[in-house]
């Protein structure tokens, strides 16, 4: 639930000032949670100030009224041990976007934490236009680190939900170069990555670049063909 609300704690903050004084009930009705102005509530203060111990946050309280700040989840807390607050990633470092179906479609309150962390896996295995991936336990335990347990029930439960989708196929191992059988999950279109934010700069730069390249080869077009000299015009 940790994760899930940190992942919530961004979406909703995700202009500037990345700060907000929003209550507790408020993220437990988010995310779908049971009694949320009860149990909900204290769940998610609990979970608020976990987060905060782990430096992924950042608490102010004024007499009733607690301030959240987001901060730099890769790297919390800066070289002179100093918090460092929440920048967007776009251009600066990878980040992995997450689509709005995470929350409309009640994964966030609704998975379990092996779900969870299957469902971020399998977006980052994947892109928007590339949906498909398959579990190499070596690469995977490498990478993720999560275990073979975790994996398949988390797997299952995505399966269930419909966010996955999973054939068996028979491809060639490019390692040993055998015919071997392999489970290929596919995610369904309304959980799969969004298309990459571009950055208004980026986009214009990226026109200009285009308009730049149009006019060169127009004006390629244009220039006059030098006409070859006949063969008899040669021997002259």
């Amino acid at each position: 639930m940790r994760i899930a609300l940190l992942m919530t704690l961004i979406w909703v903050n995700a202009r500037p000032p990345y700060s907000t004084s929003r209550v507790a009930a408020y993220w437990a009705e988010l995310l779908d949670m049971d009694d949320p102005r009860g149990d909900g509530a204290r769940t998610i203060r609990d979970a608020l100030h976990e987060l905060a111990d782990r430096g992924l946050i950042g608490l102010h309280s004024t007499g009733s009224r607690t301030e959240i700040f987001l901060l730099n989840e890769a790297k919390p807390i800066g070289a002179d041990g100093k918090p460092v607050l929440y920048e967007p990633p776009y251009g600066s470092e990878p980040y992995l976007p997450v689509p709005r179906s995470f929350w409309t479609g009640g994964l966030a309150g609704g998975l379990s934490g092996a779900g969870m962390a299957m469902y971020l896996c399998a977006l980052g295995m994947t892109r928007s236009d590339d949906p498909e991936f398959f579990i190499s336990t070596s690469f995977f335990d490498e990478r993720y680190g999560i275990s073979r347990s975790s994996r398949k029930r988390g797997l299952a439960e995505l399966t269930e939900r419909g966010v996955l989708t999973v054939t068996v196929r028979e491809e060639l191992d490019t390692n040993t170069f055998r015919r071997v059988r392999r489970n290929v999950y596919r995610l369904s279109k309304a959980y799969r990555q969004p298309v990459p934010y571009r950055a208004p700069e980026e986009e214009k730069k990226d026109t200009a670049l285009a308009m730049l390249d149009k006019l060169l080869k127009e004006s390629a077009a244009k220039k006059p063909v030098k006409r070859k000299k006949a063969a008899s015009e040669v021997e002259r």
